[in-house]
């Protein structure tokens, strides 16, 4: 037996949880699948930019370089990732898959491709973007285009002159559909089930992560005050100039918010139309929920992803919450943020890397991994065989 805990996943949420481990003096090993570090990041098309900006975005203890602006981009944002393991020596093993995880005794067995192994204590930090969800379309199969999901796009290069139709609400849809206006044949259609929830990049004249700095310098009701104005900020007329937004909270909840004004000039320029959500397939030809027909030679559907979780874990069935994630130990019904790491009736696993909201994905992968790794520390020090004392650290 060995108290080395194991972390499933080398993006961003296994990197925050390996930092916080070594400084709790912690013994981890990091397993990835792929041959290189942030893998989702490695081969994202060189026009992606985070949607959050630098101020919350970065790993904890090394801020982003000043030239990469207020949005870092995608490439910028994998080096990152790569100097800052680099910098910190963390025991990352690439290559490895994982193929089944379970409890041992008051423990996890890991069975991988490099052999396996027995951890006190298990991170899944494998997130959402490995796992591409692709809706099943009637009459896929008979698509004589090319069909492929957002997370296999490279650049517009390959779509020049060619006639693409984009599946999606939210901002990989948009930003691929206004990536492909000005290469693919006109107009590439941006279908949607609920329509776009667009929000401006600057509201009020800064990025939304400045108002939150100022906000929390504030007493709390002015904060919150201040925060609702900001979010209250949006674009007027959209559906005047065929942009679907959404009719309701249910629709709205359902796509997310696309910050930035490129959409609206990409469908003022005639390069992209937004239509109706597709029914069916057949043959070449998209059919939507309108009844509309469109000849189309490339289908590319930016439908999210799901967590990728299930396929190593044997748990059985789990309770789950409303993201699709297991519901961990004192998580309330109604707030996915709250509660502990660890997975409610399986002690010693803890998810990192679940939550999207507030002030983005990138920061909350921290206070997850800094979360995971005190409950960690608190396990670990309650093992009679465990003499050492291990200290953790805030974000």
């Amino acid at each position: 037996m060995t108290d080395n805990v194991l972390v499933i996943g080398a993006g961003p949420a296994g990197i925050a949880s390996a930092y916080f481990l070594g400084r709790a003096g912690i013994p981890y090993t990091v397993f990835d699948r792929a041959p290189v570090i942030g893998s989702t990041w490695a081969s994202l098309y060189p026009s992606l930019r985070l949607n959050t900006t630098r101020f919350y975005s970065h790993l904890p203890g090394r801020r982003f370089p000043w030239w990469f602006g207020l949005f870092p981009t995608a490439c910028q944002y994998h080096r990152y990732l790569e100097q800052f393991a680099h910098a910190h020596r963390l025991n990352i093993r690439l290559g490895v898959t994982i193929e089944r995880v379970y409890p041992e005794g008051d423990g996890w067995r890991a069975e991988t491709s490099a052999g396996a192994s027995w951890h006190p204590a298990v991170i899944s930090a494998t997130g959402r973007f490995s796992c591409p969800y692709t809706p099943s379309i009637p009459g896929h199969e008979t698509f004589s285009g090319v069909l492929l999901h957002a997370c296999d796009y490279r650049g517009p290069g390959p779509f020049a002159g060619r006639r693409v139709m984009v599946v999606g609400n939210g901002p990989s849809g948009v930003d691929i559909a206004t990536d492909l206006g000005a290469h693919a044949a006109r107009p590439v259609l941006l279908a949607q089930r609920t329509g776009v929830v667009l929000r401006p990049r600057y509201p009020r004249g800064l990025p939304k992560h400045a108002w939150m700095m100022l906000a929390e310098k504030l007493p709390a009701p002015l904060g919150a005050a201040l925060l609702r104005g900001v979010e209250s900020a949006h674009f007027e007329g959209l559906e005047r100039i065929g942009i679907k937004v959404p009719h309701s909270e249910v629709e709205s909840s359902a796509a997310g918010a696309t910050r930035g004004a490129e959409l609206i000039r990409a469908v003022r320029g005639g390069r992209v139309v937004c239509v109706d959500g597709p029914a069916r397939c057949e043959g070449p030809d998209v059919v939507l929920t309108d009844g509309s027909r469109h000849r189309v030679d490339a289908l590319i559907l930016a439908t999210g992803y799901r967590p990728a979780l299930f396929d190593y874990l044997d748990l059985g069935d789990v309770p789950t919450n409303r993201d699709g994630w297991p519901r961990r130990v004192d998580e309330p019904p109604d707030d996915v943020a709250a509660g502990k790491r660890e997975v409610a009736g399986w002690p010693g696993l803890y998810l990192v890397g679940t939550y999207y909201l507030g002030k983005g994905a990138l920061y909350n992968f921290n206070v997850e991994a800094a979360a995971a790794v005190k409950e960690i520390g608190e396990r670990l020090r309650a093992r009679p065989q465990t003499s050492e004392v291990f200290e953790t650290s805030e974000v």
